[in-house]
């Protein structure tokens, strides 16, 4: 009975996993941007959500990844209720854990960043501090409830007994009461430190404290520059410059930290560069395949090649449009019908393009039924023609 429990609760868990799942898988690049979405967290107290895209390129025995995100439309990444340090998770679509399966393709799916306004950043519950002022009424208390009549008017108001901690009520005359609203005392301090830096949720800027200058260089293709900055002092603010001014020639994004007494600033200079468009050009010129007449366009990708029936591999040379570039190819071994040889190609800022050449073999099933076909038409004539010469025989020697 027990194990019939255990098995019963298991199930159950894992059902509730899949319903939760929010993986999505896209057709195409287009598709999977048409769905990137950011989180407006100067209105959430609880979760919110942020969704990029993702393209996961599998080779046949590399994984890479690119990624396509929007930034957060409340950049400081401080919550409705105050917290400047929300607990952060990141979940993928399409989870591939760093392993390909020897096939290789490409495939677009999500990336959700959630962030939880109700908890801090190391994961425990997020409270907003305040302070209570209560002041003590001079009052007796009634053994009955009292009643006291509004002048001009039969409405009759009840007074309980019993103490409230109401602001607005109906007292007895002569009592002598004083009220008060709860208040919010905001914990004030001296720190500005930084604790890390991030740009797209990608590239970890390395932060020190005793250093306040660093430069960087992306590749030419990178449009979003979403930074992330993450203080020791949640109540520290946090200003960012110039990440949506950076043009093909770079740029500099300037970060300023306030400690909530205003006494104390801390500021990060990042000095942005990008490789030239030649540097990120990952491009073939020309795909020469031996033996083979290959219609090559560097714009296209996929490619189908009739195979020689004997063919178990091609002999194929790649030309990078850039010199500098470096290229690998893979499944060109052992190729039968729907075989898939990848040629991957890694410009200098890393960058990378797929080429796939998907192979097609003769179908020799069709020959296998016209031998079967002949051969069933042979030996039907052949035994018909041996019961006509039989049924003779046995006839002639009838008559004499």
């Amino acid at each position: 009975m027990k194990k019939i429990k255990y098995f019963i609760v298991l199930f159950v868990m894992m059902f509730t996993c899949l319903i939760n799942a929010k993986a999505v898988v896209y057709g195409s690049m287009e598709e999977c941007r048409a769905d990137v979405h950011s989180a407006d967290l100067s209105s959430a107290t609880g979760k919110a959500t942020t969704r990029s895209c993702v393209q996961s390129f599998c080779s046949t025995a590399t994984l890479t990844y690119e990624y396509y995100s929007i930034q957060l439309v409340n950049a400081s990444g401080v919550c409705a209720n105050g917290n400047r340090s929300p607990y952060k998770t990141v979940t993928y679509g399409l989870v591939r854990n760093g392993k390909c399966n020897g096939v290789a393709d490409k495939k677009y799916t999500n990336m959700d960043t959630t962030y939880d306004c109700s908890r801090t950043t190391g994961g425990d519950p997020y409270y907003k501090v305040t302070t209570t002022t209560t002041t003590k009424r001079n009052t007796t208390q009634a053994s009955k409830p009292t009643t006291s009549k509004r002048s001009g008017t039969n409405a009759t108001s009840v007074i309980s007994s019993e103490t409230t901690s109401s602001t607005t009520r109906v007292t007895t005359p002569g009592e002598n009461t004083t009220s008060s609203s709860p208040t919010t005392t905001k914990i004030i301090t001296s720190d500005a430190s930084i604790r890390k830096i991030t740009i797209n949720d990608k590239f970890d800027l390395g932060y020190s404290s005793d250093k306040n200058e660093y430069a960087i260089k992306v590749p030419y293709s990178m449009v979003e520059f979403n930074v992330y900055v993450e203080t020791n002092d949640p109540t520290a603010t946090v200003e960012i410059n110039g990440n949506n001014d950076i043009t093909s020639d770079g740029g500099t994004i300037n970060i300023k930290v306030t400690s909530s007494d205003t006494t104390n600033t801390t500021e990060v200079k990042i000095n942005v560069t990008r490789y030239t468009k030649e540097e990120g050009d990952c491009s073939l010129a020309q795909l020469l395949i031996k033996d083979y007449i290959f219609d090559f366009s560097s714009s296209k990708e996929q490619y189908t090649l009739k195979l020689n029936n004997n063919d178990k591999s091609l002999e194929i040379e790649a030309v990078p449009t850039n010199p500098s570039s470096i290229y690998t190819i893979n499944g060109n071994e052992k190729l039968r019908n729907n075989s898939k040889i990848e040629i991957l190609v890694e410009a200098v800022d890393g960058t990378t393009c797929t080429y796939l050449i998907t192979t097609k073999k003769s179908s020799k099933l069709l020959l296998y039924l016209l031998i079967i076909v002949i051969v069933g038409v042979a030996i039907f004539f052949t035994v018909k023609k041996l019961i006509e010469v039989s049924t003779k025989g046995k006839n002639r020697y009838r008559y004499e």
